[in-house]
This record gives C-alpha cells, structure tokens and sequence, in this order.
C-alpha cells in the first residue's frame, strides 16, 4: 500500500510541474532555483535563413548583443605566441606555477590556476542557438553525439575566464567522464532521471549548478540565469562568478593535480602527413570542419548551414563566431578520438561513451596530422596521447578541440584533406 501511494505522489509531481521523463531537473548543493529547463527545447535540424555555398565564407565580426553587463573582455588572439618556447616543452608532469597545464602556456594571472576547472555544457543545436557565448575562451572543448543527429560541446574554462558561456544545455553519461578527468566544477541545464542518478551517485553533487529562473546578470548566489535575446530563453553563467560561488558555498575550490599532456612548439618532424582541412561528420544534420590558417597557426571552426542528406556532396558550411567577440573559433589542436559506444537506451536514445580505455587518435597541428593513441586509466587522470613506442605526443600549446567518435567510423583522406564519418555500433 505504501509503495502505491509512493508512485501516486511522484505521477502527481510530475503533472504538476510539467516534467517529463527526459530533461528532469537535477538537486543541487548550489543556490540555484530549479525549474524545467524549457529552453532551446524545440530541436530541429530546419534549415535557418542562410545563403546555401559550397565553400566556407568568413564571418564578419559584427557587435552582438549581450544581456549581461558589457564585455570588454576578448580571448588570447597572438598570431604566434610561441617564439620563446622552451624547446623541451612543458610536461606531462610537473608543469611551473604560472604554465597552464592544459594548455602549455603562460597565464596572464596565475591565481587563475589556484583553483578548480570549470566544465559547461554548451548547446549546438537547433542552429539558432548558434553562434555561442564564450567558446573561444575554453582551453579544451569536447563535441560528442548526443542522440537525434545533435551534437553538444562540454567546455572547459581555466586559464581565463568567460565573462558569459553558454547556451548552456542538459548533462549525458559522457559528461561524468570530463568532470572526473578535470576535477572540476559542471554548469547544465538539466538531465534525463538516469543520468542524474549516475552523475549524484559519484558523490560530486556540490560541485554542480544546475538549472535557474533567476534574472541575469549571473550573481554569486545565482550562478546560472536566464537571458532572453529576440525572445529566445536561454541558460548562462559568468566562469568567473560561478568559481566564486563555489568558494562562497565552502566547497573545496584548490589548485588540483591536471598533468598528463605534453607540449612542445616545433611540431613532430616524423610521421606526419599533411592535415589541411578536417571534416567530421557526425550525422547528415550536424557536420564540422576545421580548416587550417597558417597565418595563426591553428584551425578554423566552420559549420553545418543544411541538412545533407547526400552523404557529403551538399554539405554547407559557414565559418562558427564566438558570440562575444564576432570572431571566427580556432584550435591549435583539433584531437580526433576513436572511443567506444554502446547503446544504453535506444527509445529514448541514449549512449554510453567508454572515455576510461584506450584506442586511436589523430591529431591535427600546425598544418600537419598524426596518427598516435589515446589512453585515460582512471577516473581523476585527463586523457593522454602517446606515439606507437609509447612515448608522450607533444601538443601545440594553445586550446584543443577533441572530436569524439565512435570506434567503427570510418577515415578517409585526399592528399591534405581528412574526412571522418561518425557510427556508431
């Protein structure tokens, strides 16, 4: 009799707030006011009002609008910053105080590197939502397939901060692994049930921040608020003041141990190929390419415009901006990472990601590919990259995109030209 009045109270919660069994919000050690996540619900892959090419066209930097307080702040943008570099490098152990380890470089501020990494869920879709807030700040950025042909990125901030990011979506199985590896603190929307209950069974609920009607600007006691630009509601935060909402709230905010990768700034001169342009295709709605500037020495970030249907012959791109500052995205390093997935739930569609494992990657820098290998044994160690004598594989210092697909997708390349199709089994 319990347990019947048990399911008749939880069916009448339900109801009443509106909630499904998909996007449930999550509890939370943090102040946030939790609500269904309703943004950006609507997920389709209709095309927006953009001119069809068959070649990437650069997008004009163009003053966006920005609910919260002005910014006046712009990501790292030097054309070669590496003139100096230690010809031994940083890494993968015992990186000096002021050398960012996930990204090799100095940091203008080393009190930044006193403290947690902060992971973000990032929508991509619907395209609308695009271009994003803050990407172009993240030192590491991981896209990964979701379900439904979508993609989503999960960003981490550390050596600078974003003074917005977002827009900020809801948590999978995947990104239990990418808030282990960095230790750090994990702004989303929401999650289905199942995901919350693995992510809460790890025991890190204090360091998440979770869904919010409060009003922007983000402030200390709410991190995470909403912004409704053309009316379109969207969730984001401040990295800055949602690391100090976590020192407020008393949870442990310390310099945490992130060695593993390895830079250096000459890139490898043994067993490359030439790596021009990088296509990743993950389904005929949501495809990517990277396109090598050697004027900056890193990857231009070029998106899917339309749904191809064709299989690659009308795929359209235009170049991803940064909402804050209207210019293009770049990667010193684009890391395309061969790992595991198995279906957890095919209605709904929901996928297990195996990032604690080892397997095949290749690495795009300066113009150049490399095929090296992956390996992660742990939960709290980052991914490292290693040549085929095992050997640590040296990085361009600077911000990564890793490109996770799955094990059976297939490479193909054309002279200076890679393409991946993303399967999964």
């Amino acid at each position: 009799m319990k347990k019947i009045v048990l399911l008749l109270l939880i069916l009448l919660v339900f109801l009443v707030c509106g909630c499904g069994p998909r996007d449930v919000p999550s509890p939370t050690g943090t102040a946030a006011v939790l609500v269904e996540d309703t943004a950006s619900q609507t997920e389709t892959t209709t095309p927006t009002e953009v001119p069809p090419t068959g070649t990437p066209t650069q997008i004009p930097p163009t003053p966006t609008d920005v609910a919260t307080a002005t910014v006046t702040a712009t990501a790292t943008a030097t054309a070669n910053p590496l003139g100096n570099y230690p010809a031994e490098g940083y890494g993968p152990l015992h990186f000096p105080k002021h050398i960012n380890p996930l990204t090799g470089l100095p940091v203008a501020d080393s009190s930044l590197l006193d403290r947690r990494p902060i992971a973000v869920k990032i929508s991509n879709g619907p395209r609308s939502v695009r271009p994003q807030w803050g990407l172009s700040f993240a030192d590491h950025v991981y896209e990964y397939y979701h379900e439904g042909w979508r993609t989503r990125f999960n960003a981490i901030f550390y050596g600078q901060d974003a003074p917005t990011a977002g827009p900020i979506r809801s948590a999978r199985f995947a990104d239990e692994h990418i808030f282990r590896m960095y230790k750090s603190f994990f702004a989303y929307g929401s999650a289905d049930a199942r995901v919350l209950w693995r992510i809460f069974d790890t025991g890190l609920g204090k360091r998440f921040a979770s869904i919010s009607d409060a009003a922007c600007p983000p402030t200390v006691d709410f991190p995470l608020c909403r912004t409704d630009p053309n009316g379109y509601n969207h969730l984001i935060t401040n990295t800055a003041v949602l690391s100090e909402h976590f020192t407020e709230k008393h949870v442990d905010n310390s310099r945490q141990n992130l060695d593993g990768l390895y830079f250096q700034a000459d890139a490898p001169e043994d067993g490359f190929i030439a790596g021009n342009s990088v296509t990743i295709r993950y389904s005929q709605g949501f495809y990517n390419r990277w396109d090598y500037d050697p004027a900056y020495g890193k990857y231009v970030r070029y998106q899917d415009v339309l749904d191809d249907s064709t299989g690659g012959s009308g795929e359209t791109f235009e170049a991803l901006t940064d909402k804050l500052t209207g210019e293009p995205i770049r990667a010193d390093n684009v890391v395309v990472i061969f790992a595991a997935h198995n279906a957890y739930s095919l209605n709904p569609e929901m996928w297990e990601i195996n990032l604690i494992s080892y397997g095949k990657a290749y690495l795009f820098r300066d113009g150049r590919a490399y095929e090296i290998n992956w390996g992660r044994t742990g939960e709290d160690e980052l991914i490292r990259f290693v040549n085929s004598d095992g050997n640590p594989f040296p990085l361009r210092p600077g911000n990564t995109w890793f490109q996770i697909i799955g094990t059976s997708s297939s490479l193909t390349n054309d002279g200076a030209n890679w393409r991946f199709e993303h399967v999964t089994p």
